[in-house]
């Protein structure tokens, strides 16, 4: 073969070479966030940010987490290169008190590294209820709370905290009313020992559980596996109930 031609073709073996290895690149600041001291309840979020420091675009195809106490969120259109792309992981920490350590399995098409592991650490420091009313060995913030005033056609909505003070875990395993019409959510497991806890209390329609007076006392019964004080009680109560709101008729 002729050196011209010669050269030519080796020419174009490299440039061919060279395009065969033309890939994206994915470049993270960091792989590691730890969050420091959270109360438990709180929901942190990091944003993770990375470039592609390759030659062709790359694309995130999975990002898994661990738990299911990690959400993420994650560019998901091509990133070109030079440009940056982010992973916003945030970490829910209601009932998860202690310390953790959780990872994010990232996925890309066309990078190098094709499969990242982020993580985020922290220490959640469990909630507590001050300076509530104590019942057996769980604590509430409050065992009664009262609105002033409600409308008949309302409803009528609270959520109290309620903590284990106990060594044992505490289940409720029923709760029971006198009205129609109220509806009460508590977890559906055991509280564990200086665990926080919420139970809601939605009365549908205020006036239809309102006195001849047009006040309103609903109460609830707990029943709980607190040897203590198995059965616990709040109320939920309205010193006014006033009328429905009509709508106002024009005249032609």
């Amino acid at each position: 073969m002729p050196r011209p031609l010669r050269l030519f073709a080796l020419a174009a073996l490299a440039l061919a070479a060279a395009g065969a290895h033309a890939q994206g690149v994915l470049y993270f600041d960091t792989l590691e966030h730890d969050f420091g001291t959270l109360q438990e309840g709180d929901k942190p979020t990091y944003t993770f940010t990375f470039t592609n420091t390759g030659d062709e675009a790359l694309r995130l195809l999975h990002v898994r987490p661990s738990c299911g106490c990690t959400t993420p969120s994650y560019t998901t259109d091509p990133v070109e290169p030079g440009a940056q792309g982010e992973i916003v992981v945030e970490y829910d920490s209601e009932g998860r008190p202690g310390e953790f350590s959780k990872s994010i399995n990232i996925e890309a098409s066309g990078a190098d590294p094709a499969s990242v592991r982020l993580m985020i650490t922290g220490d959640v420091i469990p909630a507590s209820v001050e300076q509530g009313v104590a019942q057996g060995n769980v604590m509430f913030d409050a065992d009664v709370h009262t609105f002033s005033t409600v409308k008949a056609d309302e409803p009528a909505n609270h959520v109290f905290r309620m903590q284990n003070t106990g060594e044992r875990p505490v289940r409720i395993e029923e709760a029971r009313t006198f009205d129609e019409g109220v509806e009460v959510t508590y977890p559906d497991r055991p509280t564990f020992p200086e665990e926080v806890v919420e139970i809601g209390v939605r009365v549908a329609s205020a006036g239809a559980v309102a006195d001849a007076r047009g006040a309103m006392d609903v109460a609830v019964v707990l029943a709980t596996t607190d040897d203590a004080q198995p059965t616990k009680s709040l109320r939920l109560r309205a010193e006014r109930v006033e009328p429905a709101a009509t709508a106002a008729s024009g005249t032609q």
